[in-house]
């Protein structure tokens, strides 16, 4: 279902004459409070019932061509690895060895030969997770491969792309990215390839971006790059609720970008998809307040004739981004000092605002278990 514009909202998010408000009330739809933006226990909660639960983007799926090849990083607080096995398929575990709990993997990304070998004493495991060798154990004890293998977090590969989601189960990838998968069908990700990134850690947290990144009404302010390459007057952000996620789009200015196809995917996967290459971004949460913005560049032809044209293209897309960083680092700021507490959501311009925050709302309201299917029972 698509919806361009929210005419209702959950009782928390219309509350007239709310702190910070109009106190003559106006029947307006309200921001989530600001404390949420700072708070270890709302970012608590968020890990527990947004970031464990959903599909995050991890990797590149030719980052890892071979078997044995892995890459580390983090999930919802979680240090992970992922490595691809001699089936050829990707597996993902916690980077944690079942017998002491060292990090089996400690470079960003490598090769293992047969066996993966913790590096505190020495225990073993094949490309799959399971347990082969407990080095000089000693005593009668056994250990059967299949119980003690790595703690395993759901993996899959989606058009050169891989997901990884730590509370195991549920949708697939397929079915968590929704009409995503169809609408993008004809843009050749498989042919593109990475150039380059831009990743920063910046003192926002998670919503704020989305925030921002959802509405337009700050473009013709901010942004005169984007502005000059888009009909901005026609900029739309369609909200599919149901689905989790938002198609942006408005048609290029003469002799601006060829056609694009643009996407939010709740929690925070960002997809900006062209003919000629594509901007893949996500954030990675790090705390209340804190992010480290992921933003990779990927172009059908990365031959050195096209080196600076690509480079041009991505510094382009990055400075947008930085115009959107330079503000809300003080909003952000303004979030946490105590002054502000709630402000009133356009409803011409930022729906997508008050969509993103429903399912913030919504996502909170369902407790979290107490504990996660993070390991094969």
């Amino acid at each position: 279902m698509t919806v361009t514009a929210v005419s209702a909202a959950p009782p928390s998010a219309r509350d007239p004459g709310c702190d910070g408000g109009d106190a003559s009330g106006g029947g307006h739809a309200w921001t989530l409070p600001a404390e949420w933006y700072a708070s270890e226990e709302i970012f608590r909660r968020e890990r527990a019932t947004i970031f464990t639960r959903n599909w995050m983007l991890f990797s590149w799926s030719a980052k890892i061509p071979n078997p044995g090849d892995y890459v580390r990083g983090t999930v919802a607080g979680y240090s992970v690895f992922a490595i691809r096995g001699d089936d050829g398929k990707v597996r993902a575990f916690h980077n944690v060895c079942r017998h002491r709990g060292a990090e089996m993997v400690g470079e960003e990304s490598g090769h293992c030969g047969k066996l993966l070998v913790c590096p505190y004493h020495s225990w073993g495991y094949d490309r799959a997770g399971l347990l082969q060798r407990a080095r000089d154990f000693g005593g009668s004890q056994t250990f059967d491969p299949a119980g003690w293998g790595l703690h395993p977090v759901d993996a899959e590969e989606w058009r050169g792309f891989v997901f990884l989601k730590i509370e195991r189960g549920g949708e697939t990838l397929r079915e968590w990215l929704g009409a995503i998968d169809a609408m993008a069908a004809d843009y050749p990700l498989e042919d593109q390839h990475y150039f380059m990134s831009k990743d920063r850690d910046v003192a926002v947290d998670w919503k704020t971006y989305g925030d921002n990144y959802l509405e337009c009404y700050h473009c013709q302010t901010m942004h005169p790059g984007l502005c000059a390459s888009m009909d901005i007057d026609r900029y739309r952000v369609d909200v599919h609720a149901e689905e989790k996620f938002f198609h942006l789009h408005a048609p290029a200015r003469e002799g601006g970008l060829t056609r694009g196809l643009y996407f939010y995917r709740f929690p925070v996967l960002m997809l900006n998809l062209y003919d000629w290459g594509s901007s893949i971004a996500t954030v990675e949460p790090i705390g209340p307040g804190k992010i480290r913005h992921i933003n990779w560049y990927f172009f059908t032809d990365v031959s050195p004739e096209k080196a600076e044209a690509n480079r041009q293209s991505a510094e382009w897309s990055a400075q947008i981004v930085s115009e959107d960083i330079d503000i809300i680092l003080g909003v952000q700021r303004n979030l946490e000092a105590g002054i502000y507490t709630r402000g009133p959501i356009s409803p011409k311009y930022e729906h997508g605002v008050l969509a993103f925050q429903t399912m913030v709302r919504e996502a909170l309201a369902d407790p979290a278990p107490e504990t996660h299917r993070v390991a094969a029972e």
